[in-house]
């Protein structure tokens, strides 16, 4: 089934890696490995056959020991405002017939330099390396016996399928996010199920996804009586998973479904001058959430619950060196990880240094050299494409081609060499040539003691009331794409009401 890794990429741009077919093991390890089983699966999104996934299960021995060595493949095509974009997530790991894991290796594009992670479980840590155009980061960690691999809950229930009413919860290894995630497993009733071959009756789980940092997400499984997981639905892009053959996962129409305008948020009252405003007051609903819980309150917006499922939202327009925003809002220090570089962040590469030394100039004032910054990336990458999820700032930098997730990772190091502590921001924007909030990334700046949002596709100097901010990271580590699963969690279930606009 689809990983969280791959889901957090949709929600960026795509990737413009494109594979038709996996690659099949080398003679060698097969010499070396019994394969077991070999899975396929459609994969679907909004009712559209966009990808399929591709599972091998391998027997092999390791110091004296049975293990399992998994192969995983997950590949998806789709359009963003008309341009394609293809993702493939592919990971490897070696797991205890009972899904503890050994060692992994993880692989994707999210630019035009792939990003590997490889890992191995020893003295109680994992132990990680990341590569990413060459620059390796190593962390690790805690690890406990209870702990799974990427493939933990598929072994646990091959190895002892469930039964009605029984519960299990499973902590495994979330692959490319790089955090356990805790899986709450209630097998229900069983019920028929039409599958691409026909209907079967399966056994129905309930499965609620937990991640550290507080996200949750709920789905459902359908296995066999063998604890073969033949249909699985999340509610992160409303994405179904379909057990077929290789000829049926493989196909795929000529028609592509668009993730960019076509999962827009449309509004009944327009708002005639979005970039002009300086506080506005919106009503959102969001189905099965309370969007207080999802939306945080900050320098530039306040959130307050109104019932079950509804909230307001206060924005307020923000700029460098100007009063306003949030009068109550939460003093929110920078940490370390937002002044220093990591992978994707790469405010120590040469060429990003020699960007910032040029866009500051002289300036010495914090406000000036945040609006110097954000007029100096709008107009310094050329080229808009939705081709690639989120490029490196060390990429961009030399390609200066991107849309607004490459601008945010720009600003955000350049903002950083220049001494400027930086995150990116998530969320959504209103276009109103759309007549929509359309999904968006910006960049905040930590200045005169609070956090300003800069959006360098713009190059305005702050922003406006017309931004609905759903999450930020410092973009290290897992953190690069964790950011973005708040986008799936929201998406074809928000709703948004303009309330009141004030320029």
């Amino acid at each position: 089934m689809p990983t969280l890794l791959w889901i957090a990429a949709l929600a960026g741009c795509g990737s413009p890696t494109s594979q038709a077919e996996p690659e099949a093991a080398s003679p060698a390890a097969e010499d070396s490995a019994r394969l077991k089983r070999e899975t396929w699966d459609i994969v679907r999104i909004e009712g559209t056959q966009v990808g399929y996934a591709h599972t091998r299960l391998l027997r092999q021995s390791r110091d004296g020991r049975g293990v399992f060595r998994v192969e995983a493949r997950q590949h998806l095509r789709v359009e963003r405002f008309g341009e394609p974009t293809e993702v493939d997530v592919a990971f490897t790991s070696v797991e205890t017939p009972d899904g503890k894991l050994i060692e992994l290796d993880t692989e994707m594009s999210l630019g035009p330099t792939p990003t590997r992670t490889v890992g191995r479980v020893e003295g109680g840590r994992l132990h990680l390396e990341t590569t990413t155009a060459g620059k390796t980061v190593r962390n690790t960690l805690p690890w406990s016996d209870d702990y799974g691999g990427p493939a933990a809950m598929e072994l646990s229930l091959l190895h002892e399928p469930m039964e009605p009413g029984q519960e299990r919860t499973i902590r495994s290894l979330e692959p490319g996010l790089n955090v356990v995630a805790t899986r709450r497993l209630r097998a229900r009733e069983h019920e028929e199920v039409e599958l691409p071959e026909g209907r079967r009756k399966l056994l129905r789980i309930d499965l609620a996804t937990l991640l550290p940092d507080g996200q949750q997400f709920r789905g459902t499984l359908w296995a066999d009586k063998k604890g073969d997981v033949l249909k699985s639905w999340t509610e992160a892009f409303n994405m179904v998973t379909l057990r077929a053959t290789k000829e049926l996962a493989l196909a795929q129409g000529e028609e592509l479904l668009d993730l960019g305008t076509g999962i827009g948020v449309k509004v009944a009252r327009p708002i005639a001058r979005p970039h002009e405003t300086v506080k506005a007051r919106y009503r959102v609903e969001l189905e099965g959430s309370d969007p207080a819980e999802v939306f945080p309150s900050g320098p530039s917006q306040r959130v307050e619950s109104t019932g079950k499922n509804t909230a307001t939202i206060t924005v307020y327009a923000l700029r460098p060196g100007q009063p306003g925003g949030n009068p109550d809002a939460v003093p929110d220090e920078p940490t370390d990880d937002d002044r220093r570089p990591n992978g994707v962040v790469q405010s120590d590469a040469p060429k990003v240094v020699e960007l910032a030394r040029d866009a500051v100039g002289d300036a010495e004032d914090p406000w000036q050299k945040a609006v110097r910054l954000e007029r100096f990336v709008g107009d310094y990458i050329e080229e808009v494409s939705f081709s690639q999820a989120m490029a490196t700032a060390a990429e961009v930098a030399e390609s200066r081609r991107g849309d607004c997730t490459e601008h945010a990772v720009l600003l955000a190091a350049m903002a950083r060499t220049a001494g400027l502590p930086a995150r990116a921001a998530m969320g959504l924007v209103y276009v109103a040539g759309e007549g929509a909030f359309l999904y968006h990334m910006w960049t905040e700046v930590y200045v005169g003691g609070r956090w300003i949002p800069l959006d360098a596709t713009l190059a305005r100097g702050g922003t406006s009331a017309a931004y609905l901010k759903l999450g930020h990271s410092n973009l290290e580590g897992a953190s690069a794409l964790s950011s973005l699963l708040p986008v799936a969690r929201v998406m074809r279930k928000l709703k948004v009401e303009v309330k009141e606009v004030e320029y």
